[in-house]
């Protein structure tokens, strides 16, 4: 509903109603895990989250050697990216707007995005600028005038195709991008995440085109949106909408499935619930438009996101927030915080700034390690792309820090 800032500030746009690893234990080991499980179970049964905790220990994400963020970007443009785990060339992939964009939109398009690859999911190496394949649907096809300026990029394997998919939103531009308006685009890769070359296949059709302000996973043949409306069937309103994925020239989705309530028990309400700030004591906040829906290694569902105030926009807190299901989207655990005490926190070993709240969240998951990634500030005050780990898929029971950062 409200996009990142494309500068140090934090500045509103328009808004639209419309996975234990395994060991040798002795007995006592055993009847520790044991009691830890069986309180985990009653967890998840009273509909809380069992949320992965990540150590305090952050490192920086850099691309050929520069940090993400406003030393890369000064306008904190590189901080619209994706990442994903390629599990055949065994690397991360990022895609990202690496050239800042004093000019938006004229230089937030496709074209200006590059893609990097990493082995370590920290330091990644420039590839390539992507680029409209040949034949690809052409975006006037769909009313628009200009190249559609992206903001949210989220990349994800289609299993069902056999492709990558990388899904863009656009911000509320106006008339020139046409049904891209507040809405996401679809980009295939093809088969391998190395191709550049992409081919197009357009916005998203209705029901939920302009309703929805990114996307935040494709798993399984399910599109995942963040979607802008208000109370519903399906709750409160603001959350993660399912919705099956019709992949074609052009893209769409069914109408929505399930959603999840991302509000339920944490410090927030969706603002534009009447109730939220009256009725309903807690601060109003919208979430942001970019986190992660995925596949866990234990087969459940897993999201990712942060909370944004509803009035200035600004970041919330020093927190990551997840839900999870075990029923592939049909009921969702309540949130939580994957982080035990995130002021705690460090990158490099440093503090972070007092106001380094959270936000522009991502998570990769691979068999053994699960990888959030998070923007914050450091204590200069810069913004600056960071990754924590679990460094055991996921497991909520184990939690390992980074040894180090690498450099």
């Amino acid at each position: 509903m409200l996009s990142e800032s494309r500068g140090s500030a934090v500045m509103p746009y328009f808004f639209n109603l419309q996975t234990t690893r395994g060991f040798n234990m002795n007995i006592s080991t055993r009847l520790i895990l044991m009691s830890c499980a069986i309180c985990l179970m009653a967890t998840a049964q009273s509909g809380l989250a069992v949320a992965p905790q990540f150590g305090t220990q952050t490192c920086p994400v850099k691309l050929n050697g520069v940090r993400l963020g406003s030393d890369l970007t000064p306008g904190g443009s590189s901080l619209r990216n994706t990442i994903a785990w390629d599990p055949a060339s065994r690397l991360y992939h990022l895609w990202v707007l690496a050239n800042d964009d004093p000019d938006f939109p004229a230089s937030s398009v496709l074209g200006e995005f590059s893609h990097a690859t990493s082995t370590d999911g920290l330091h990644f190496t420039l590839d390539a600028q992507l680029s409209y394949q040949i034949g690809s649907a052409s975006y006037a096809s769909f009313g628009a005038t200009i190249d559609p300026p992206l903001d949210f990029l989220r990349a994800a394997y289609d299993p069902i195709g056999g492709t990558w998919k990388l899904f863009a939103w656009t911000e509320n531009v106006g008339s020139s991008v046409g049904q891209y308006n507040y809405n996401s685009s679809v980009n295939d890769l093809g088969s391998s995440p190395f191709n550049t070359s992409v081919q197009h296949q357009g916005p998203l059709q209705s029901p939920f085109a302009g309703n929805h302000v990114g996307t935040f996973g494709l798993v399984d043949g399910s599109v995942f949106l963040r979607v802008d409306s208000g109370p519903s069937a399906f709750g409160s309103g603001g959350g993660i909408g399912q919705f099956n994925f019709i992949d074609a020239v052009p893209p769409g989705t069914s109408a929505e499935l399930n959603e999840a309530d991302l509000f339920v028990g944490s410090p927030y309400c969706w603002f534009l619930d009447a109730n939220c700030g009256n009725s309903d004591p807690r601060i109003p906040a919208y979430v942001h438009n970019i986190g992660r829906t995925l596949r866990q290694a234990d087969g459940s569902l897993a999201s990712y996101y942060s909370f944004r105030n509803a009035s200035t926009s600004a970041r919330l807190d020093k927190q990551i927030w997840f839900v999870s299901s075990s029923d592939n989207g049909a009921t969702w655990s309540n949130p939580a915080g994957v982080f035990a005490d995130g002021g705690a926190l460090t990158i490099d070993g440093a503090p972070l700034a007092a106001d380094g709240f959270f936000g522009t969240v991502e998570s990769v998951q691979r068999p053994n390690i699960c990888r959030i990634y998070f923007s914050t500030r450091d204590a200069d005050e810069k913004l600056v792309m960071v990754s924590a780990s679990t460094g055991s898929g996921c497991d909520a029971l184990f939690a390992d820090s980074f040894d180090g950062c690498g450099d």
